[in-house]
């Protein structure tokens, strides 16, 4: 008994060390995505939305509306990340006049799946969805509380 008990001991180690593993690999992974984000974010929407995202860049105050304070996401939507509401502004299913048109919005292809590609997977559609997500998750990641 004492040697199962043992070896059990070994196993309950070993599934431990496996699990802390796994859980500081997705962690480094998480903070991959975010820091993706962050660096989308600097090139394409700190020029409106400021360099923390509170709506004050240098172009916030030739643009009417006004650019949203990022930050506040989450606590403008009932303490909830809108994550596909915010989805469908950045990809310009949904209509923002600073954007641009849908034709053509400021950051033109690297946010935006053609129409005609849409229904297609295609290595660029995961492409624009995956800097979509890397946005979102920083942008989530900023939220105040």
């Amino acid at each position: 008994m004492n040697t199962f008990i043992r070896s059990m001991g070994w196993t309950v180690v070993l599934a431990m060390t496996t699990l802390g593993i796994m859980a500081s690999s997705a962690l480094a992974q998480k903070q991959e995505v975010i820091g993706g984000g962050r660096y989308l974010f600097e090139k394409f929407c700190k020029i409106c939305h400021g360099p923390r995202a509170k709506g004050n860049g240098p172009k916030a105050s030739s643009l009417n509306p006004k650019p949203a304070d990022l930050t506040t996401l989450r606590q403008r939507n009932e303490g909830t990340f809108p994550f596909w509401k915010a989805y469908r502004m950045i990809d310009g299913r949904v209509d923002v006049p600073s954007h641009g048109t849908r034709e053509m919005p400021v950051f033109g292809v690297w946010f935006r799946i053609p129409d005609d590609e849409v229904s297609i997977e295609t290595e660029w559609a995961d492409q624009v969805r995956g800097r979509i997500w890397q946005l979102l998750s920083y942008l989530k990641s900023i939220q105040v509380p």
